[in-house]
């Protein structure tokens, strides 16, 4: 799996570069966050280990431009004294771990392990996130009723339309996902909550 390191110190991102080459891991450095994002292959999964502290565009900002772009890309946080509070925002918006600068080689092994479990996970989520965009605004609307435990017949009632219909968006709506019940459509639908950007689209 690609590992990229992206900190505003060029001696920071060759240090990191020389331990993960020692632990058996291929990487790829930057020490500028614009040209980072510009040149990032941003459909390709890979482990980004971010520094938070960065003057140009800091770490929570390339961090969000990640999730905006909905990036397979696990993030691994560099930080350096005091920049905790920080940290946890990042954690929150998604982060595997942070690790505080010079990085120890047992605790980057540990947070490689995580921040692979990560990338399946978001690529999971892009497979059934491209699933989701062959669903039409109705189907959308059906299946974010069912996913909110509702009835056939109250989601019937909230969108005015008979109970055939909704029967017929919600089986047309499950073949799109290659669902064969309730609880695999659900499955998806947890699947996606589990990323930032949580709600189905309508409309």
């Amino acid at each position: 799996m690609r590992i990229y390191i992206l900190d505003d110190d060029q001696q920071v991102v060759a240090a990191n570069r020389f331990l993960l080459n020692a632990m058996g891991h291929a990487s790829q450095g930057w020490s500028d966050p614009e040209q980072f994002l510009a040149e990032l292959d941003e459909q390709t999964p890979a482990i980004l280990l971010l520094d938070l502290a960065m003057p140009k565009l800091d770490g929570l900002a390339v961090q969000q431009a990640l999730l905006k772009r909905q990036c397979v890309i696990a993030v691994i946080l560099l930080t350096g004294h005091g920049d905790v509070p920080q940290a946890v925002v990042a954690m929150k918006q998604g982060a595997v771990d942070f690790l505080e600068k010079p990085v120890d080689a047992k605790r980057l092994a540990s947070a490689l392990d995580q921040a692979r479990v990560r990338v399946k996970q978001l690529t999971e989520q892009a497979k059934v996130r491209q699933l989701f965009t062959l669903l039409s605004n109705r189907e959308r609307e059906v299946v974010n009723r069912v996913a909110d435990g509702l009835t056939n017949k109250a989601i019937a009632e909230q969108l005015c339309v008979a109970v055939r219909t909704v029967e017929v968006h919600r089986a047309s709506a499950m073949n799109k996902l290659n669902v064969t019940n309730v609880a695999e459509l659900l499955n998806q639908c947890q699947l996606l909550s589990a990323a930032p950007s949580t709600r189905i689209q309508e409309g």
